[in-house]
Protein backbone atom coordinates (compact mmCIF):
# COMPACT_ATOMS: atom_id res chain seq x y z
CA UNK A 1 0.00 0.00 0.00
CA UNK A 2 1.30 3.44 -0.95
CA UNK A 3 0.66 6.35 1.41
CA UNK A 4 0.61 10.01 0.38
CA UNK A 5 1.66 12.49 3.06
CA UNK A 6 0.27 15.97 2.48
CA UNK A 7 2.23 18.83 4.03
CA UNK A 8 0.43 22.19 3.95
CA UNK A 9 2.94 25.05 4.09
CA UNK A 10 2.91 28.82 4.33
CA UNK A 11 6.15 30.73 4.80
CA UNK A 12 7.93 27.68 6.21
CA UNK A 13 11.36 28.26 4.68
CA UNK A 14 13.00 27.90 8.09
CA UNK A 15 11.58 24.43 8.70
CA UNK A 16 10.51 22.76 5.45
CA UNK A 17 13.93 21.23 4.79
CA UNK A 18 13.90 19.57 8.22
CA UNK A 19 10.38 18.25 7.72
CA UNK A 20 11.25 16.76 4.34
CA UNK A 21 14.43 15.20 5.75
CA UNK A 22 12.42 13.53 8.51
CA UNK A 23 9.99 12.16 5.94
CA UNK A 24 12.79 10.79 3.74
CA UNK A 25 12.68 7.27 5.28
CA UNK A 26 9.03 7.00 4.24
CA UNK A 27 9.87 8.16 0.72
CA UNK A 28 12.57 5.50 0.57
CA UNK A 29 9.86 2.91 1.25
CA UNK A 30 7.82 4.10 -1.72
CA UNK A 31 5.48 6.55 -0.04
CA UNK A 32 4.81 9.99 -1.51
CA UNK A 33 5.31 13.43 0.05
CA UNK A 34 3.20 16.26 -1.35
CA UNK A 35 3.86 19.85 -0.25
CA UNK A 36 0.97 22.24 -0.85
CA UNK A 37 2.05 25.86 -0.65
CA UNK A 38 -0.53 28.45 0.34
CA UNK A 39 1.14 31.44 -1.29
CA UNK A 40 4.37 31.78 0.65
CA UNK A 41 6.30 35.02 0.32
CA UNK A 42 9.61 33.46 1.35
CA UNK A 43 11.48 30.70 -0.48
CA UNK A 44 9.36 27.82 0.87
CA UNK A 45 8.28 26.88 -2.65
CA UNK A 46 11.85 26.53 -3.90
CA UNK A 47 12.96 24.48 -0.88
CA UNK A 48 9.90 22.25 -1.12
CA UNK A 49 11.01 21.02 -4.55
CA UNK A 50 12.79 18.21 -2.69
CA UNK A 51 9.34 16.63 -2.14
CA UNK A 52 7.79 14.25 -4.65
CA UNK A 53 5.20 16.82 -5.65
CA UNK A 54 4.74 20.51 -4.96
CA UNK A 55 1.55 22.37 -5.76
CA UNK A 56 0.07 25.74 -4.90
CA UNK A 57 -3.41 26.26 -3.51
CA UNK A 58 -5.36 29.04 -1.83
CA UNK A 59 -4.19 29.75 1.71
CA UNK A 60 -5.92 27.74 4.42
CA UNK A 61 -5.34 24.30 5.84
CA UNK A 62 -8.55 22.79 4.44
CA UNK A 63 -8.06 24.09 0.89
CA UNK A 64 -4.40 23.07 0.90
CA UNK A 65 -5.16 19.56 2.20
CA UNK A 66 -7.96 19.17 -0.37
CA UNK A 67 -5.64 20.28 -3.18
CA UNK A 68 -3.08 17.69 -2.14
CA UNK A 69 -5.68 14.94 -1.88
CA UNK A 70 -7.03 15.79 -5.34
CA UNK A 71 -3.76 14.78 -7.03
Amino acid sequence: MKISIIVPALNEADGITTVLARLAPLRNRGHEVIVVDGGSSDNTLELARAADRVVSAPRGRASQMNAGAAL
